[in-house]
């Protein structure tokens, strides 16, 4: 990326164009209050070009992150970026409207402009120590949070009133440890519902049944992914019985999963290795995550030809669904040199 590039200039404009490779390269979450423009470069500290509402209230969040520089005027704007910016100009496509890179281009009269958006997405496939610290941390929390929501069920409580519990879980660890969780997602699924694989918790209350949990939680920035299955209540009976057999076949897809998941196999081969156990899989066997939940290495399918590499973080999600119920089991894991450690 830095042969074709001497700069790269990120615009967090609003929710309208919030890029989130921002978070990246800052490694920390830089909401979409904070109007601005963020220039990295190969080997320098990045620059954050802040507009005058909030500039004291992001230097003081990026401390020694970033050298953070404030702008009045255009000319303030076109001073920073030709002082800072080299000949050529990198940026990226999905995350900048046309209005915004014309008017670049304009401020920037003979930079070359390079469309960098597959490099970008490239360089969030891997993470960086910090990052996987982040990850490791989100998904630890995630994973005790979700421990504890197990045993708190009770029959008549709602989806909603247990999704209502994890965010006052999230509160809780918040002011007990003074740090800043918060939940990316949820979803909280009963009886039925398990089986919508992108359900929305609603009002279903528990009964003796299938019960589904997914949701991640985001700590400085970066997303965790779990989701766990279980039968609540009585466990006896046809159905019962049927659940346990089916979510059998999801925990062998796992532990053969397992034993292939290690850098340089391509990535479709945990696809393909999960529906020997489950047949037909309705969507990606799982992705990468980071800065956001569903973040680069890109959904895992039978198509999926990119190979793994060290330091990618996976949630791998095999799963089964049928009209009665759905079973899904996702775990985050860290892809090493030799293999793999579950977060």
């Amino acid at each position: 990326m830095w042969k074709k590039v001497d700069c790269i200039i990120l615009r967090n404009f609003h929710h309208y164009f919030k890029d989130p490779t921002i978070n990246k390269y800052l490694e920390t979450e830089i909401s979409e209050d904070y109007e601005g423009y963020l220039l990295i470069f190969e080997n320098k500290k990045p620059i954050w070009v802040s507009h005058p509402f909030n500039y004291s209230q992001i230097k003081k969040k990026l401390n020694k992150k970033a050298i953070t520089k404030k702008y009045q005027t255009k000319k303030d704007i076109e001073t920073i970026l030709k002082t800072n910016c080299g000949k050529k100009i990198g940026y990226n496509g999905k995350f900048i409207s046309v209005k915004s890179l014309t008017n670049l281009k304009k401020l920037l009269k003979g930079k070359k402009f390079i469309d960098v958006t597959q490099e970008l997405e490239n360089a969030r496939e891997i993470k960086t120590k910090n990052e996987i610290k982040k990850i490791q941390t989100a998904t630890i929390v995630t994973k005790k949070i979700l421990q504890t929501i197990k045993k708190t069920l009770k029959k008549g409580m709602s989806e909603k009133e247990v999704e209502n519990k994890i965010k006052q879980l999230i509160k809780e660890k918040n002011k007990k440890e003074n740090k800043n969780y918060s939940l990316a997602f949820s979803i909280v699924a009963f009886g039925k519902n398990t089986s919508n694989i992108h359900y929305q918790t609603k009002n279903t209350k528990l009964t003796n049944g299938p019960v589904l949990f997914d949701f991640g939680i985001k700590y400085e920035g970066y997303c965790s992914d779990i989701s766990d299955s279980l039968w609540f209540g009585e466990k006896k009976g046809k159905n019962y019985e049927f659940y346990e057999k089916e979510k059998q076949k999801v925990i062998n897809s796992i532990n053969e999963i397992e034993k292939i998941l290690q850098p340089n196999i391509k990535a479709k081969e945990l696809y393909h290795t999960a529906t020997k156990h489950l047949g037909s899989i309705p969507h990606a066997i799982g992705h990468g995550i980071g800065i956001e939940v569903h973040d680069y290495p890109s959904g895992i399918g039978k198509k999926s030809n990119y190979l793994l590499k060290e330091n990618m973080i996976l949630a791998i999600e095999p799963a089964i669904y049928n009209k009665k119920f759905g079973i899904r089991i996702e775990n985050n894991y860290l892809i090493t040199k030799n293999g793999f450690k579950k977060l």
